[in-house]
């Protein structure tokens, strides 16, 4: 590589940072320039491959060679900024404005510096006397407005956007700015002059005139903003913002009437996009939740954009959120896989799911949690649920291996993966698998040693099997004291009890169960009669076992009635 090309590709950097010369400001020359020339294109090299630290070396050592070239302060100040070092990045900044102060590249990056450091008083300061070199200088003077206003000084930002409107003229977001910052300042009329310059400058523009009307009606001006809307119908009665804001000002007044007649004529625009009809939607969700007129209204809005958007997947999915909350739920399920047909997502396969197994419709989650597998394979959630629906049809090998396969995509999630172990937990142990049950319900425990739910089936399960019969006291009696008065636990307990022999305390744990049923339950007055069996009185523990075939027959209760005496 030439020298020549080397000099050519350093002059085309300096062009690109405001015409500056490395040889104009340096004081060294020929064969030391060269290698300076080398070191200085290294370095900005190294910034391009991102090797910032190399880069900050190769800088700091041509800093050494020349202290008075202010491109390498202007380079070494921006790597420090960078690396977030203040006392270095402001030298350095500093510097180069100092050795080169006509320099606007350098001037920028020091009133950067002072920003990012917080240095609001040198940074004012800056741009004041800036701004007194070049009063006509929109760019600084918009700068100053900032500076002012982050700086807390409202009035004096206001000052310098009022000297920079002198020079542009009235501009859209100068009036903005200003209106925002008189708002802050508590200064209405000064917010309310901003607005209606702006609607003198664009009088079709809806935006300024909806937001004026939005001012004085949150400042209880009611009057002028019914005024201001109705100026918005007149220019253009289709278009929905100001039927928008007629219905919330109505709904404010408490006429819902009114209120209802613009919020659907301006649902029935198409001029409005369906994100802001979603968002009116999801307003009127929680608005509408103990309200039978607005719910009314709102499914009659829901019906006018599925007859506009009839393959639009969103408006389906809203649908299915206000029947499910109506407690329609296989009404919701119907517009829930409608919207699958034109958009899947997994967070509406997700509420299909969950409203099948809250009302056990078991038959259809076999279905559908492997067809959500199909398009969302990495969910864990669905695997749970097709384990749950196999495990109900007792079809336990599927119902493992969905639970298995399930389980590697649960990450950072202790409640989710104490469900899986659960379930895994139960059927293993209905396909007598008992080492491998044992195991989930130790992994539950181990996270969570209060899991109520998990200590008495684990006891159940060990008590069945006639093993560990201490552990399952132990177990039964803390899923107990966890949660007391529930019969099903308390029938685990009596249970148990049973299997060591001790029938007289398991009676009375039994009794206790059955007193808290509402209606009677097979297997509970079948453990009533083994107990009593256990204590001999044979004519009480046939009553039992007739009560409990007579609520489901089976094989086992026919023998044990049959063998009594």
């Amino acid at each position: 590589m030439t020298i020549a090309y080397w000099n050519k590709y350093i002059a085309s950097i300096c062009i690109l940072l405001g015409s500056l010369s490395l040889s104009a400001q340096s004081k060294i020359e020929g064969e030391r320039l060269r290698l300076f020339n080398e070191q200085f294109f290294a370095a900005e090299n190294a910034k391009l491959r991102e090797e910032y630290d190399k880069a900050l070396v190769i800088f700091e050592a041509l800093y050494q060679k020349d202290p008075e070239s202010a491109l390498v302060c202007y380079e070494l100040a921006q790597l420090y900024a960078r690396e977030e070092e203040e006392q270095e990045a402001l030298f350095y900044a500093e510097k180069a404005c100092e050795l080169e102060p006509e320099n606007p590249w350098y001037f920028r990056l020091k009133l950067a510096v002072y920003g990012q450091f917080g240095k609001s008083d040198l940074l004012i300061k800056s741009l004041e006397e800036a701004t007194e070199k070049h009063p006509q200088d929109e760019d600084l003077l918009f700068q100053m407005a900032e500076a002012y206003y982050r700086n807390g000084e409202a009035q004096k930002a206001i000052e310098s956007l009022d000297k920079l409107e002198t020079i542009s003229g009235p501009h859209e977001e100068i009036s903005n700015q200003k209106k925002s910052i008189y708002l802050e300042m508590g200064n209405l009329e000064g917010a309310i002059a901003e607005l209606q310059k702006l609607i003198k400058i664009y009088p079709k523009n809806l935006d300024y005139r909806g937001s004026l009307g939005q001012l004085y009606q949150a400042n209880n001006l009611d009057d002028k903003a019914f005024n201001v809307y109705q100026d918005m119908l007149a220019i253009d009665s289709l278009d929905p913002r100001p039927h928008l804001d007629l219905a919330n000002y109505y709904q404010q007044k408490g006429d819902f009437h009114q209120s209802l007649y613009h919020l659907k004529k301006a649902m029935s625009s198409k001029q409005l996009d369906m994100e802001r009809k979603i968002a009116v939607l999801l307003s009127l969700f929680d608005a509408s939740r103990s309200d039978s007129l607005l719910t009314a209204k709102s499914f009659e809005l829901l019906d006018e954009i599925v007859s506009q958007e009839p393959a639009d997947a969103r408006i389906y999915a809203m649908y299915g959120d206000y029947l499910s909350r109506e407690g329609r739920d296989d009404e919701a399920l119907t517009y829930y896989k409608k919207a699958l047909e034109y958009g899947e997502k997994f967070q509406i396969w997700e509420q299909i799911l969950l409203i099948e197994i809250q009302n056990r419709k078991f038959d259809a989650l076999k279905e559908d949690a492997p067809l959500a597998l199909e398009s969302f394979p990495n969910q864990p959630l669905p695997y749970l649920l097709a384990g749950i629906a196999f495990k109900e049809a007792k079809e336990y090998s599927k119902a493992r291996d969905y639970l298995e396969d399930g389980q590697i995509y649960v990450f950072n999630n202790a409640r989710l993966q104490t469900e899986f172990n659960l379930h895994l937990a139960e059927v293993s142990h209905e396909l007598g698998q008992h080492l491998e049950s044992d195991q989930y319900f130790d992994a539950v425990l181990s996270v969570n040693p209060k899991h109520a739910g998990a200590l008495n089936n684990y006891a159940y399960y060990l008590s069945l099997r006639n093993e560990r019969l201490e552990d399952a006291l132990r177990m039964s009696t803390e899923a107990n004291t966890i949660s007391p008065s529930n019969p099903v636990y308390l029938d685990t307990q009596a249970w148990v009890l049973h299997q060591l022999g001790r029938d007289e305390e398991a009676r009375k744990v039994i009794e206790k169960a059955l007193s808290l049923l509402a209606k009677p339950e097979p297997e509970l007055a079948e453990h009533y009669g083994d107990i009593l069996l256990g204590l001999g009185e044979k004519e009480l523990a046939r009553k039992q076992y007739e009560l409990a075939n007579g609520l489901q027959s089976s094989p086992a209760l026919k023998a044990k009635i049959k063998a009594l005496p």
